[in-house]
Parts: C-alpha cells; structure tokens; sequence
C-alpha cells in the first residue's frame, strides 16, 4: 500500500505552514503543537489517519540500503560548481527566507508543484508571504550530462522554527534539476520533493557517479526537442507496459542497474531487493499521465515530470512524480532516479 495523503490533505498541511496567520506568535513551540493538532483533525478519510500512523511508526522500521563512500568532487569540475550553487541556495534560505532564495535561484522558467505543476515557480516565490518557519536542506547525491551544464541534485530537507535546538516539523527529500545559463550562472529549472521519515543524528554523505567531476571532451550536440519527444515517448511506453503486466519485472525493466528510488514516506534507497519489494506493493491500478520533459543538450540526460493516480472507492488517491534518465550511445533511455509523491 502507498503511503500517501489525499491531495486535499497535502494542500492544507501546505497553507498551513506557508499562512503567515498561523504562526504569527512568539511562541512557537506551542504553535507547532497546535499545527500538530490541526494536522491530525484534517485527516478525515481512514487513508489520511493511516497514514499518519505509519509516519509515526517509519522512523522505527529499518529497509536495507547500501552503502556510499563519501566523494568529493574535484573543485574544477562543472560538479562541484553545481554542487556550489546548491549549498549557497541552501545557505540563503537559512539567511534571507525561503522565497527570497527560491527567486534569486530558479530560472525565469522553472517548474516546480503547488496543487499542480507549473512552470512559473520564480514568480509564484515572488508573490509568497513570508512566514517564521525556516526550510533547510544540503545536496546528498549529484550527477550531471555530459555538456557539463545541465545536472541533478537530491538530498534531504526540513522544516523547523528559527529557535536553535528544537526538532523539525516536518522531513523529507528533494531533487532538483540544474541548467547553466548563458552569463554561467547555475539556476533551477525544475524542484519537487516529497516527505520522508525523520532520522535520528543523520550522517549525511555526497556522493556521485565515477568520472561525474571530470571533463568530457567534445560532448555530442543532440536536438533538445528530439530527446524530449524520446523521453516522452518512453514515459508512455512505460506505463503501457505497466498497465499489461503490473510486476516488479516490467517496471524494473526501464530502470538503470543503479537506479535511486525516492518514494513519499520511505528514505531513499538503492539496494535492489528494497526496490523490487517497493514495486511489488505498487497499487496494480497505478497510473500516470505526463506533463512534460527536459533534456541535456549532449542527449544523455533528461527528465519526465507527471501526474500519478491511483483510481478508487471512496475516494482517488493523486500524487506527482518526477523522472530522471539516462541514456548511453546506442541504448535505450534508462531511469536513474524517480521521485514518487502522494
């Protein structure tokens, strides 16, 4: 079973904690427990109530991971400058707010979701109401295209007051694409994420793949609609595919050897028995419809972002995903890390 909040309910945490109204109080330790409460009333249906058990439990259930030695990328590299946007992106949400930071970051076009997904994210930061909340997070796992100027970043986030000392509201995952622009600035062109489990005293490590923070000589230019229009098609094909055959073995089918699954609820993993289990509790009746795509010029990476849906009585249960692949000369696009969110 999905571990996922109907989308009403995602909603109304959202404003909740984006209202300035509801945390305009010096006292914010007793604001967080009443946000708490507020929570818990909104969670109506018996999924909503479900899950909020099971975000209770999570953080005593233990899935199989593996191991990643901590990497630093060679401070030449188009990496660790992208690796160096993300931090300064991080540190400026700490110092100046979360809006502020999400305007100086994303490009004028970036993608990002609300109740949808939308491509205006820079205007709509511009036009949100600060709030006494601080959003936190640090880049855990980079990879970039072999243009060097197109890149991905994940990692953890929270949520907490600005008081030192007091546990986050609320945790989760991020993944973000990067796109360098034309003056060389790296800015955001698509950011989601979804809530996992809070860990306690979390060791974060960067890592990325062999040979990410070296130089590619003479990187092939590929037609960016081209690709898109592939990584579009594949996401079809995918769920065509899904929808014959809903196993583990279809889905793990289009996935890379060293996929990254982030789903909502759940930590990152890339241990391939953790996956299949994952997969194998899939809702059979999953579906998705995507809502468009981005790639690399040197055509070897990209993304796919959507729409999931899960048909059911009483209610259907929605959420969003973002896709991102990989394709090497002569194969076919492969997903490298997909983030599921309900």
């Amino acid at each position: 079973m999905y571990l996922s909040f109907s989308p009403t309910f995602l909603s109304q945490i959202y404003y909740i904690l984006m209202d300035p109204g509801t945390h305009a109080t010096n006292n914010l330790s007793s604001k967080k427990r009443s946000i708490a409460i507020e929570i818990n009333d909104m969670a109506h249906t018996p999924h909503d109530k479900f899950i909020l058990m099971k975000l209770n439990l999570l953080p005593l259930l233990l899935f199989l991971s593996s191991s990643v030695m901590a990497q630093e990328p060679d401070s030449s590299s188009a990496l660790f400058k992208m690796r160096e946007a993300e931090q300064n992106f991080a540190k400026a949400s700490v110092m100046y707010g979360r809006n502020a930071a999400f305007v100086e970051n994303f490009a004028e076009k970036s993608i990002i979701f609300t109740d949808k997904w939308i491509s205006s994210g820079k205007q709509f930061s511009k036009d949100q109401k600060a709030t006494p909340v601080v959003l936190k997070w640090e880049p855990e796992y980079m990879d970039i295209a072999d243009s060097r100027d197109f890149g991905i970043s994940s990692g953890p986030w929270e949520v907490g007051e600005y008081r030192p000392g007091t546990p986050p509201l609320f945790t989760g995952y991020f993944l973000t694409v990067w796109k360098k622009q034309a003056d060389g600035a790296w800015k955001v062109i698509l950011d989601g994420g979804g809530t996992t489990p809070a860990i306690k005293d979390p060791k974060h490590k960067f890592s990325f793949p062999s040979g990410a923070d070296k130089p590619v000589p003479n990187p092939p230019v590929i037609n960016v609609e081209l690709s898109c229009k592939e990584l579009l098609d594949r996401d079809k094909q995918i769920l065509e595919e899904w929808e014959r055959s809903p196993l583990p073995s279809t889905y793990t089918e289009f996935l890379s050897p060293n996929v990254r699954i982030q789903l909502s609820g759940h930590l990152p993993t890339t241990n391939a028995d953790t996956i299949n289990s994952l997969i194998a509790h899939f809702d059979k009746n999953l579906t998705w419809k995507s809502s468009g795509s981005g790639a690399a010029t040197s055509g070897d990476m990209g993304f796919t972002y959507g729409l999931l849906e899960i048909p059911g009585k009483p209610e259907v249960i929605k959420g969003h995903y973002v896709r991102i692949w990989k394709k090497q000369p002569g194969a076919d696009w492969k997903i490298v890390l997909e983030m599921m969110n309900f």
